[in-house]
């Protein structure tokens, strides 16, 4: 984006729905691309890559999961499943696929934007990175992190002691986890790893950061009370310091 209008293409086989995105959208500020199947997504990321794809499920050849795929293997760009479907089983599947939010229809214009500014500033963070705020490393997120001797499974959220012992983690956790190793010596804020980890915007009473900081610490600390692998930056967030830096293999 690099401070210039952010591209937003919306690929929505519902002419009522596309339109009222679109029209919606462009009022706030955005550039908006509108496109009704997977053969025009391609050709209008081709010309004009996009820099959040606000996606439907059922279209017509290639479906919205066929799709998110694509773009998350081929694209560094923002993704929001917008469909009917409200199964919390196609909402898992969505988000597996690479989709970085879910919001069903009908939804509250409100909220949409409200969901596509938090994405935005995720992608905004990979791309460029700032002083406040650490480039977070997402792709390759199946790839073994190793740390302090410990080794990350993303992909089964299994973690590997030194000692040889499989340490289960929750998923919430290994994500947490995964970002934090992969950014060693960077201090990351409660706000971002909310972003990141819990896909949403963070309340300032909200401690749920905190609480999976904590459940991962007893987990892997020699001493919980006195953490020497995930430090406490106080006023700014939690780093790995810079000699637990990773190797992936």
């Amino acid at each position: 984006m690099n401070g210039s209008t952010p591209h937003i293409l919306v690929v929505e086989d519902d002419r009522f729905v596309r339109e009222l995105v679109e029209i919606y959208l462009s009022a706030e500020g955005y550039r908006v691309t509108a496109v009704t199947d997977g053969a025009e997504m391609r050709a209008a990321m081709a010309q004009a890559p996009a820099d959040l794809v606000i996606m439907d499920l059922k279209l017509p050849g290639e479906d919205g999961l066929t799709l998110t795929r694509y773009l998350r293997e081929t694209q560094q760009v923002g993704i929001v499943i917008l469909t009917t479907r409200n199964d919390a089983v196609d909402r898992v599947v969505g988000l597996d696929c690479g989709a970085d939010d879910y919001i069903t229809k009908p939804f509250d214009q409100r909220e949409l934007l409200a969901r596509i500014r938090s994405v935005l500033r995720r992608v905004s963070t990979v791309r460029g990175g700032t002083a406040a705020e650490p480039v977070v490393m997402q792709r390759g997120t199946d790839e073994e992190i190793t740390f302090h001797g410990y080794r990350l499974d993303p992909a089964t959220s299994v973690l590997v002691a030194p000692t040889g012992q499989r340490v289960e983690l929750t998923s919430n956790e290994s994500r947490l986890l995964a970002y934090l190793a992969r950014n060693p010596g960077r201090i990351m804020s409660r706000d971002l790893l909310m972003d990141l980890v819990l896909k949403r915007s963070r309340d300032p009473l909200d401690r749920s950061i905190d609480v999976l900081i904590t459940r991962v610490r007893h987990k892997i600390e020699n001493d919980p009370r006195r953490p020497a692998l995930i430090k406490t930056v106080r006023g700014s967030g939690y780093v790995i310091p810079q000699d637990a830096a990773i190797a992936v293999t």
